[in-house]
């Protein structure tokens, strides 16, 4: 059956305007200049986009606007993070209907714990039901993981899942699914961005990553290496990415990784919809970033 997706996936976040409206014409911009970088896989709607204060219409509109640019020539993830089996149904007609995902990926229910077997019943449901291949995505934000016997039987008992985000950030839940389903066959993707060179070693064939949004090219570079099996460089490449992480981790949700766009010469002036005091990054943490980026080669002004 081989690989579905490898490589980076960008999960992009939504630039909103300062008043909280969607910045169209700028999701546009980031596309093209992600394209530019040689990124070929888009994850849209998902956590990082605030797809909880999304409305559908304007995910619809979002996934419209992304595939306006890229027009087939990378793939597009496309995000059902709902908070019911029917109500995921009904993102996922949505989606159908308009016919520019290439793939859909889901989660466990948020909010409240579920024994495996619920969970396994819940996913079962919606992969059955999505008529594109289907993604897990393993979300510590939910209230409940998957467990490495969980995936297996849904990997061993409906073939549409085709692979699985981990961002449990628990090495030992990833080997042990690596050792139940053959990664050969399945698409494992890193989904943390302080551990996706680690988990290239452990046969995940790319990573989900929302540091991809400023910095695309470092995070090539660790998938790229980790593909070629280049176990020193993909690490020296996770290790510069984890210094970045370190610092944009200091400040509220996306904030800083919204400040960072502007070393790369991608869109900048973008904004969450969060309450104001979460979209602010202090004048401390902005010097420190300017240094790390400085020092990484990039022309800070």
């Amino acid at each position: 059956m081989g690989h579905f997706i490898t490589g980076v996936l960008t999960e992009i976040l939504t630039p909103f305007r300062e008043d909280g409206s969607i910045d169209y014409k700028q999701v546009e911009e980031l596309i093209e200049w992600q394209m530019a970088q040689g990124i070929e896989n888009f994850f849209i709607n998902g956590l990082a986009a605030e797809c909880q204060a999304l409305r559908v219409e304007e995910k619809m509109k979002l996934l419209k606007t992304i595939y306006g640019v890229t027009q087939g020539k990378a793939k597009i993830m496309a995000c059902a993070f709902e908070n019911s089996v029917e109500l995921n149904k009904e993102l996922l007609d949505l989606y159908e209907e308009m016919g520019m995902a290439d793939c859909y990926c889901i989660t466990a229910p948020p909010y409240f714990k579920h024994t495996q077997d619920a969970l396994y019943d819940y996913a079962a449901e919606l992969i059955d039901y999505a008529k594109r291949p289907v993604y897990i995505y393993n979300c510590v934000q939910m209230g409940t993981l998957f467990a490495p016997d969980t995936l297996c039987r849904l990997v061993n008992e409906h073939p549409n899942l085709r692979g699985f985000k981990d961002a449990s950030v628990d090495i030992l839940n990833f080997i042990q699914c690596t050792l139940r389903i053959n990664p050969d066959e399945f698409d494992f993707l890193g989904g943390c961005d302080g551990l996706d060179g680690v988990m290239m070693q452990l046969g995940a064939v790319g990573c989900v990553s929302f540091m991809a949004v400023p910095f695309p090219k470092e995070m090539k570079d660790i998938v790229d290496a980790g593909l070629a099996g280049d176990y020193k460089k993909c690490m020296e490449a996770q290790h510069k990415v984890l210094r970045i992480r370190n610092l944009c981790k200091q400040a509220p949700f996306n904030a800083a990784w919204i400040y960072a766009m502007k070393y790369g010469g991608g869109p900048v002036g973008m904004h969450s919809r969060m309450p104001k005091d979460q979209d602010f990054v202090p004048e401390m943490l902005k010097t420190q970033l300017d240094d790390l980026a400085k020092e990484y080669g990039y022309d800070v002004l």
